[in-house]
């Protein structure tokens, strides 16, 4: 697999995956702002940083690789990010893999040298909508990557092998960074219990506050008392913790802690009472499980949801579950039905 230094001439980037690949792909293109255009016509290369969590975010990655090619069909076309490590599913013929463009402790000077892509989940998606409107959760915020990967075995996951192998920053390396920027988002895979911590001592010292993603129940347990104190003192601004499920019997079928995540919530509820906006991950349609989504909506500020895939790609298949989650057939669709009540009555 080919790396970004590896690539001749101009490169367009583009991210259609999270706020951690693209902050990957920033900070190559921060310490390589020679190599970038902004224009894709100007581009030799275009890479696209993809995402694999579903075969909803797989097709779009397939969409996004075939509309800039029957626009540039004389580029060569690179899928980059999740997509690239997932060898069992076959790319396009033009479209070559390429490996995570990153360069570690690099400031993010100019976040306009990736491409951000709009949500595909989101109907008639506007940049200008409130930072609270579906899709824009941490959209504009400044990525402060402090790790990559994920040490944990959860059964519906592919992280461990989409992201390489689990690393941390170096928390003092980033001080400064941490300082120079603005509405900073703390950015891992999967934050650690002491990354936590050590940033809590560095945003009580200066002041200081942040928001944070991917904060997994455990760990969110094990900080309990940082994150309070960060909210007292308003110091936190937006804290998401996936808990993927608020079911007993499917948090145990996951491999995920039942307490842990009962807990979450239960700390997620005191932050919210404190001023911060809370967030998190849910999976829906989980095999022949039960789910009331209830006490997950009633209770945070903004939730995103996936449905479960079994991981094999099949492209009729994802366009047959597209149509069913996110086209016509969603206005038919129980599940989306219950949720858009639940988004409905929230308040």
């Amino acid at each position: 697999m080919k790396t970004a230094n590896e690539l001749e001439g101009k490169v367009f980037m583009t991210s259609a995956a999270c706020m951690s690949v693209l902050a990957d792909g920033l900070s190559w293109a921060n310490a390589n702002p020679q190599r970038i255009t902004r224009d894709a016509a100007d581009a030799n290369n275009i890479v696209v940083l993809s995402c694999q969590v579903t075969d909803l975010a797989t097709l779009n990655d397939f969409r996004t690789l075939e509309r800039y090619h029957a626009q540039f069909p004389d580029k060569k076309y690179f899928a980059s990010g999740c997509l690239a490590k997932r060898e069992d599913i076959v790319l396009p013929d033009f479209v070559e893999r390429l490996e995570t463009p990153r360069a570690n402790y690099q400031f993010l000077s100019d976040r306009t040298l990736v491409h951000f892509e709009k949500p595909f989940w989101v109907k008639d998606f506007k940049e200008t909508d409130g930072e609270k409107e579906q899709g824009h959760l941490f959209r504009n915020m400044y990525p402060l990557r402090i790790g990559k990967g994920c040490p944990n075995k959860c059964t519906y996951c592919t992280i461990k092998m989409t992201r390489g192998a689990f690393e941390e920053l170096d928390t003092g390396k980033l001080e400064e960074e941490f300082l120079t920027f603005d509405n900073v988002l703390l950015v891992a895979d999967n934050p650690l219990v002491h990354q936590i911590k050590e940033w809590y001592a560095i945003a009580k010292k200066h002041n200081k506050g942040f928001s944070i993603r991917n904060v997994e129940p455990g760990t969110t347990v094990q900080c309990r008392d940082e994150l309070l104190d960060l909210a007292d003192r308003g110091l936190l601004k937006t804290f998401h913790s996936p808990i993927q499920s608020a079911e007993p019997a499917v948090l145990k079928d996951m491999n995920r802690s039942v307490d842990a995540t009962m807990q979450t919530m239960q700390i997620a509820k005191q932050l919210q009472e404190k001023g911060v906006y809370i967030a998190t991950n849910i999976i829906i349609d989980y095999k022949d499980f039960p789910q009331d989504f209830t006490p997950v909506y009633q209770l945070y500020d903004y939730v995103s949801w996936n449905p479960l895939w079994d991981r094999v790609w099949d492209r009729q298949k994802a366009e047959e579950r597209f149509e069913k989650y996110l086209g016509a057939g969603a206005e038919t669709n129980p599940t989306l039905i219950a949720i858009r009540q639940l988004e409905k009555t929230k308040w």
